[in-house]
């Protein structure tokens, strides 16, 4: 009877043992599950909330980034522009001053070559237009002015009675304009004049070249250049008399000649001098014109840039609202994760004390162990 007892106690005690094992293994396997679902929570919760954190600064940094760039640009376009325009301007004084300074220069150089030229080109009246001509363009181009952009030369135009019309140079002015000039020669009776071996004969050739300048004067306003089509040139030509020195002695011999021609609006005299300060005039004409351009362009920008102000302060104060989103939608996630009730951290920790088994410690991770404490605090103030 005692071995019957005895051996049932024995089966009991292995019953029970069976059963002992059987429920630590399953608190162990419970207990490894809690451990993988609270690291994978825990996992999850901190990508997410460093995911947060990354796009809200990528998106910050490019937005901000994006208006200050445009806001730089507009600036330096400014800037650019002001200082060009700072720049055009102490060019053009500098160059100003140094063309009236060889003014006289040119003049005195003009007369020398005509002089010069005189004898050669005493009796061909065609020689004499030609060389006119050279003068004329030479003058030009050592000012300055450039051919098929500034001026145009032998410039011709048939009208509808066929009649053709040939000016010797029209001159580009802004707005569209033009001036015409001419180059009239009147050498030969002044040639006369210079070499005339009484007082009669003098008188004489003086009164020829008078008439010379007169005539073509009258010949020049009849071809009605200020009349032409294809350009718009102002109401008057400029005739240009290169040989100044014969130009003063018939003014000198003649006084009424300047009121004569005074009164032929259609035909203004100019001599090599004056000449060389219409063209100073015209010059100045164009920057002056470009100069309006570039101010018109700066007003512009600047109407640009107070866009680009408007609308960087419009951006601005979107980010700063959207930062002010993010900051609120992050203190949620923290409060969630660390202080709010049933937090996170406090779940993981419960879980970790009621047996969860586990790898890793929170606490044993500088960033995770300030949670943690935070946590623990948040805790203790409830």
């Amino acid at each position: 009877m005692s071995r019957i007892i005895e051996k049932s106690h024995i089966e009991s005690n292995m019953i029970i043992s069976e059963i002992r094992a059987r429920e630590l293994e399953r608190k162990e396997m419970e207990s490894e599950r809690k451990n993988i679902m609270e690291n994978s929570f825990k996992v999850i919760a901190m990508q997410a909330f460093e995911d947060l954190k990354k796009d809200l600064e990528r998106e910050k940094k490019d937005d901000f980034k994006r208006v200050t760039d445009d806001f730089s640009k507009i600036l330096k376009d400014y800037k650019g522009t002001m200082d060009a325009m700072e720049v055009s301007m102490i060019n053009r004084e500098s160059a100003l001053r140094e063309k009236v300074e060889n003014v006289s220069q040119l003049g005195l150089k003009l007369s020398d070559d005509t002089k010069n030229l005189t004898r050669a080109l005493k009796g061909d009246s065609q020689l004499q237009g030609a060389w006119g001509e050279v003068v004329v363009e030479n003058l030009l181009q050592n000012m300055g002015f450039v051919c098929d952009r500034d001026y145009i030369k032998q410039y011709s135009e048939t009208s509808a009675d066929k009649t053709r019309k040939i000016a010797d140079f029209v001159i580009n002015l802004p707005g569209n304009k033009q001036v015409v000039i001419d180059s009239k020669v009147s050498l030969t009776a002044y040639n006369d004049f210079v070499n005339a071996d009484n007082e009669m004969m003098a008188t004489s050739s003086m009164e020829r070249l008078c008439k010379s300048i007169r005539m073509h004067a009258l010949t020049l306003s009849e071809k009605n250049y200020q009349y032409m089509k294809s350009i718009q040139t102002l109401d008057f030509v400029l005739m240009v008399v290169p040989l100044e020195s014969a130009y003063i002695a018939a003014l000198h011999h003649n006084p009424t000649l300047y009121n004569d021609m005074i009164g032929n609006r259609r035909v203004k005299i100019v001599s090599g001098t004056t000449i060389m300060i219409a063209l100073i005039l015209i010059q100045e004409l164009w920057k002056k014109e470009n100069q309006s351009k570039n101010q018109i362009e700066l007003v512009e920008r600047a109407g640009m840039l107070y866009d680009q102000i408007v609308l960087f302060l419009e951006s601005f104060t979107s980010i700063g609202f959207e930062l002010k989103q993010a900051s609120e939608k992050f203190d949620e996630a923290e409060k969630r994760l660390i202080s709010g009730k049933g937090n996170v951290i406090r779940q993981t920790e419960i879980l970790k004390n009621l047996g969860a088994k586990n790898k890793k410690d929170l606490r044993k991770k500088s960033g995770m162990r300030k949670l943690a404490e935070e946590a623990e605090i948040s805790k203790e103030e409830e």
